[in-house]
């Protein structure tokens, strides 16, 4: 498989939140070729050409995927890949997305043009420098003693349940996110404890970073707008959880073999 993190002759193509592969790349059993230099494109409407990395390329909804390959949701190559093998393409998608939404200055309205020597838009109007946006969100694991907090999210169709997120507000510290997101989603107080892991997340441009906390007073009472439900599971009686290659479900499974562990040492 083409190495997309590093190979400079590479091409990756998205339209959306969707990449461009082989119609027979086995993502199912772990593997998938996400270069689609050999695949015949018009002209996109963003392309960003990394110093050491792939070409990537957006296009809008109306492009078709060539003979022999075929659009797949990138969260479906996410969960079917090593990390490795895709956070590369998880950095390209995030750069065309934010190419796409900076096409123009958002101080004065004139188009934008690139900055020559470093990845940024610079306005030729007035001046105004635009970097790629990154959204800092937690993940809150938060135990009470031997059980675990899930919830589940009233937008999730699929009915996963994961751990409680939130974006971090301005002048807002990690760990007083993780404070106020819990309290205002199911009413309880937690202490937050230790760092436990990030993950780009480019749905556009989250930064997803796990803090471990321990339930401090309340009972769970979601505020049923954002949250629907919520409880305390053990690694055998939970709901069912996000798609594996997420860093919810790599904290969560985590956590529960840590639960496990400790019963076994009982």
């Amino acid at each position: 498989m083409t190495d997309a993190r590093t190979s400079a002759a590479s091409r990756l193509a998205f339209r959306g939140a969707e990449i461009l592969v082989r119609a027979d790349s086995p993502l199912e059993r772990g593997a998938a070729d996400l270069d689609c230099a050999a695949a015949p494109l018009p002209d996109p409407l963003e392309r960003v050409v990394f110093p050491s990395g792939p070409v990537s390329e957006s296009y809008p909804q109306t492009v078709q995927a060539p003979d022999g390959w075929e659009w797949r949701p990138f969260r479906s190559v996410i969960g079917a890949l090593p990390e490795r093998d895709w956070i590369g393409a998880a950095r390209a998608l995030a750069y065309v997305g934010w190419r796409a939404s900076t096409r123009f200055c958002g101080r004065c309205g004139a188009p934008n043009g690139d900055k020559p020597d470093e990845i940024a838009r610079l306005c030729p109007g007035c001046g105004a420098l635009a970097f790629p946006r990154i959204s800092p969100a937690v993940l809150a694991v938060v135990r009470r003693g031997d059980r675990l907090l899930l919830a589940r999210n009233a937008s999730f169709k699929a009915g996963t349940w994961s751990v409680l997120a939130g974006f971090v507000e301005p002048g807002e510290t990690l760990e007083g996110c993780v404070r106020r997101e819990v309290l205002e989603e199911v009413s309880i107080e937690v202490e937050p404890r230790a760092y436990l892991g990030s993950q780009p997340w480019p749905f556009p441009d989250q930064l997803m970073v796990g803090l471990s906390a321990e339930w401090a007073s309340g009972e769970l009472a979601p505020d049923g707008v954002e949250i629907a439900e919520a409880g305390w599971f053990g690694p055998d009686d939970h709901p069912p959880l996000p798609m594996p290659g997420s860093l919810s479900r790599r904290l969560i499974d985590a956590a529960f073999s840590d639960i496990r562990s400790a019963g076994t040492r009982r």
